[in-house]
């Protein structure tokens, strides 16, 4: 009986010992945290403005959608996505990267799992600055739902922005 209680201990103390040896390691490092500019909900629908970013003429607006009851699949719309500037010119989202060359993509959302979506508008002057309306037209469980994100500032692009999903605390 006093091998197995020792060699019961000894696995134990074995095992807390592997178990404290980790937590210090992974205390060094953690998600980054989602940068939220605005919120719109609709229905069961929650946008969550990333931001919207400058290369030149070339500006793309980011925002994380969620589902807040259940599963649902659907799409973006890009013929309804819209950015306004504050004087009221419109800009359409650029088809010109979609292999498919669709006017959507498609979007599964798992319930309160906040799915990235990026639109990149063309040819926006390099005078807008500010944005009105960042308008995102889903199409989901047969029916259309618009998140409207407001009064927005373009940021400029960060060049060597890593953009890695676990970074290191210091």
């Amino acid at each position: 009986m006093s091998i197995f209680t020792n060699s019961l201990t000894s696995s134990l103390l074995v095992s807390s010992i592997l178990i404290l040896a980790v937590r210090p390691v992974l205390s060094q490092y953690s998600c980054p945290p989602r940068e939220i500019q605005s919120v719109h909900e609709v229905g069961d629908l929650k946008f969550e403005l990333q931001g919207c970013q400058r290369s030149s003429k070339k500006v793309t607006c980011s925002a994380w959608v969620t589902h807040t009851s259940k599963d649902v699949n659907g799409s973006v719309r890009y013929t309804g996505t819209r950015l306004v500037d504050t004087a009221g010119e419109q800009y359409k989202p650029s088809l010109i990267n979609r292999p498919d060359a669709s006017d959507y993509a498609l979007l599964s959302l798992v319930k309160d799992v906040p799915m990235k979506i990026s639109a990149t508008f063309m040819d926006v002057p390099t005078s807008v600055q500010d944005i009105a309306l960042f308008e995102i037209h889903t199409y989901l469980s047969q029916k259309s739902q618009i998140g409207q994100l407001r009064n927005i500032k373009i940021t400029e692009s960060k060049v060597g922005n890593s953009s890695s999903p676990i970074k290191k605390k210091k």
